[in-house]
């Protein structure tokens, strides 16, 4: 088994042993305090005297999208994250939590992590496109063939340093990097997707996205791009057969009540980067700055090893108890179609150090 492997199951098996915990606390934290304020940026303070944990010399603010929830990975991260930077620092250290878009939407969280009006906040990869294209080879479909793959891949030393290289020159720095999760198909009763024929002429809804609708069309689909919020309509009605999605968003959006046929084919994934701001990070002590750099990456590990546990486990058990169907495929030829038809074409536009990576690490799993 790989190192990288070994530390997924490592962090599964963390996972599996305190999530219950996780959850309990996650809940009675949100539910007990607010974590609204009426600070909106980062404020870095720096005190004098004795250090207590009532007192903390560094307010740091921390954002991400989604609502908290204990199933969402984002909370996840940032609970654990706050709760052990707080403790390994002995309370120097205050992380105030922003979830649901607080302080604005992904793009607004870079520009004020550029100018150190925010610490840190998780940025899906699509986000960066608008200042360089280096990173857009990540959401390909049909580049990592398993979950084990992708977040090998995201855990990996290459990649961390290839981000960087690409990032720090806007004022960010990425500590650690997540697998959203792979998105399968899902699709209406009368249309189950069995294998690579069962796309011929599907009217599958992707997201709006030129790698998408071509990869699409390379397996034989009828690619939609329509709007996300009218797709539970869409499917209702049958005006489109499918759609594409990741597990918690099917169950957060109830698509299975409408397309209750899940085929577990993990075309494509979603990448979360965890980004700090460089200007505040730089900027704080070197024993501090590497607390939060350490736990940043551990954190990262734990949250990839709760989104497979999510995916596998208790995402796949809530679809069954709702009714939907699991439908198990032979992916081979799915891939094999996309890699001739698709990633054939986009060669020139993953790096080379990707797909050396790709190479080892398959031969290395047989």
């Amino acid at each position: 088994m790989s190192r990288t492997a070994k530390s997924i199951s490592t962090a599964m098996a963390i996972i599996i042993a305190i999530v219950l915990a996780i959850i309990g606390g996650v809940a009675g934290y949100f539910m007990g305090s607010s974590t609204a304020s009426t600070v909106t940026v980062t404020e870095t303070k720096t005190g004098t005297g004795a250090t207590t944990s009532t007192s903390p010399q560094y307010v740091l603010h921390v954002a991400w999208i989604t609502a908290p929830s204990p199933y969402d990975t984002h909370t996840y991260f940032f609970y654990r994250f706050k709760e052990k930077v707080e403790s390994r620092t002995n309370g120097r250290v205050q992380i105030v939590l922003h979830p649901g878009g607080e302080l604005g939407d992904q793009s607004q969280y870079l520009e004020l992590m550029k100018t150190g009006d925010l610490f840190m906040a998780t940025i899906e990869v699509s986000r960066f496109s608008s200042y360089t294209s280096a990173l857009n080879f990540l959401s390909y479909p049909g580049l990592f063939r398993s979950t084990d793959e992708a977040m090998a891949f995201a855990e990996s030393d290459w990649l961390l340093n290839y981000s960087n290289q690409v990032l720090n020159q806007y004022g960010w720095v990425v500590l650690g990097i997540t697998v959203g999760g792979a998105r399968y198909f899902l699709s209406v009763p009368e249309k189950l997707i069995t294998s690579l024929d069962s796309f011929n002429g599907l009217k599958l809804r992707v997201m709006g996205s030129p790698v998408y609708v071509e990869a699409a069309q390379a397996l034989g689909a009828n690619p939609q791009t329509l709007p996300y919020s009218e797709c539970y309509t869409l499917l209702q009605t049958k005006a489109i057969d499918a759609m594409e999605n990741e597990i918690a968003a099917i169950i957060a959006m109830r698509f299975y009540e409408v397309a209750p046929n899940i085929a577990l084919i993990p075309w494509a994934y979603a990448w979360h980067f965890v980004v700090a701001s460089k200007k505040v990070l730089d900027n704080l002590p070197s024993d501090i700055k590497q607390i939060i750099i350490d736990t940043a990456k551990e954190t990262s590990s734990e949250k990839n090893a709760w989104g497979l546990f999510v995916e596998r486990v208790t995402g796949i058990q809530f679809l069954v108890s709702h009714g939907a169907r699991i439908i198990q495929v032979d992916t081979k030829p799915i891939f094999d179609r996309l890699e001739q038809g698709f990633l054939s074409k986009h060669l020139n536009e993953i790096p080379e150090g990707a797909r050396q990576w790709l190479q080892n690490y398959r031969s290395s799993m047989g």
